[in-house]
């Protein structure tokens, strides 16, 4: 049973970074960076992958927001100059990469009773929670981008 809840879990998170690849891979160059107010394409597409690599940790201590781009979120005036910039599809690509490798280890690694007990992220009443919580973080997102790249007139990502 345990093995099924862990493959289910990792498949749905599979799916969601192949839908993300594929808004990336179809959002035009000259799009990248676009979007509305305080909304960009290109960093919405980061802070999906930037929140996976956050609630994928032991610990929500030390985390560098914005530093898998060279920037410093904290320090940031403003963000089309100081942050899109730093934000190409190449970085975004290569980090989900790495995400989808460490959520492949966080789903063959975690015990039942692990994903059932609490940990340092004390907002969440489980692992479990917070994996879900993650889940739900991304596809919202991944909306967002397909979204735009309808109203923009491009190719979707497929549904996967």
């Amino acid at each position: 049973m345990t093995a099924k809840i862990n493959e289910g879990l990792h498949h749905q998170f599979q799916s969601s970074c192949t839908m993300l690849k594929d808004a990336i891979k179809n959002v035009p160059d000259e799009k990248w960076h676009k979007g509305t107010e305080s909304w960009f394409f290109s960093l919405t597409a980061y802070h999906i992958v930037e929140t996976m690599d956050f609630y994928t940790r032991d610990s929500p201590k030390g985390m560098k927001w914005g530093a898998k781009a060279g920037y410093d979120w904290d320090s940031t005036k403003d963000i089309e100059t100081d942050i899109l910039p730093k934000i190409s599809k190449d970085i975004v690509t290569a980090y989900i990469k790495e995400m989808e490798e460490r959520l492949k280890t966080f789903f063959e690694t975690k015990t039942p009773d692990q994903l059932s007990s609490d940990d340092d992220f004390e907002w969440f009443t489980s692992i479990f929670e917070r994996i879900l919580y993650l889940l739900r973080h991304n596809m919202h997102h991944i909306g967002e981008l397909c979204k735009t790249l309808r109203d923009w007139k491009c190719e979707r990502a497929k549904w996967t």
